[in-house]
């Protein structure tokens, strides 16, 4: 069993102006950001946590918010996964308007009512990134017996849970510059149980 911390990257420019990122709009932390992934830095660093590793998505805000607490942790650079991307929202990406956000609230709200083929117009399924952040915890899980430091984000892990955890949706958001505790079982597929979701 590994013990993952899933860190949700600080505030960043898409957060603020409301743009949906997956690979077209990749912006940089705020001052907020900054001051979270800095906060959550000496929180986890005062509770003495011996992370074995880190790992990052390969979005600016993920690696930016990565750098912070691995500097402040004393571990190496956090190795880039890809598969630990933002949500695929297809042609959605960049946009910031209503009807997109209409689109993408419409999605996820049938994913979490398990409704996984619903799909983004030219992007992914729910099935696809739940298998696909399955991949990556399962890569995590068999190079580091933990407790494993992951920067990433909210929408994916908590779009996937239901999948991964067999359970049902948190019911809310993971904040920025938060972290939940999960504790991976490699298998077949692999089994997560969600130990904490602040």
């Amino acid at each position: 069993m590994t013990i993952v911390y899933w860190v949700r990257h600080g505030e960043n420019v898409a957060n603020v102006s409301r743009t949906l990122s997956h690979r077209v709009f990749d912006g940089d932390l705020t001052a907020v950001g900054r001051s979270q992934a800095q906060a959550l830095a000496a929180r986890l660093a005062g509770e003495g946590f011996d992370f074995g590793s880190a790992w990052v998505s390969p979005l600016r805000r993920a690696r930016q918010t990565a750098q912070i607490l691995t500097a402040e942790l004393g571990l190496g650079d956090a190795e880039v996964v890809e598969a630990l991307r933002e949500v695929d929202v297809g042609v959605l990406d960049g946009r910031s308007d209503d009807e997109a956000w209409r689109v993408y609230e419409t999605t996820l709200t049938r994913w979490r009512s398990g409704d996984l083929g619903a799909r983004f117009p030219g992007g992914e399924d729910g099935q696809q990134l739940a298998d696909r952040l399955a991949g990556a915890l399962t890569t995590i899980a068999r190079r580091d017996r933990g407790p494993a430091l992951v920067v990433g984000h909210g929408a994916n892990l908590r779009a996937a849970l239901p999948v991964l955890a067999g359970g049902a949706d948190p019911g809310r958001d993971l904040g920025t510059g938060y972290a939940a505790r999960l504790a991976v079982i490699v298998g077949r597929h692999p089994l997560v149980t969600v130990l904490d979701w602040p």
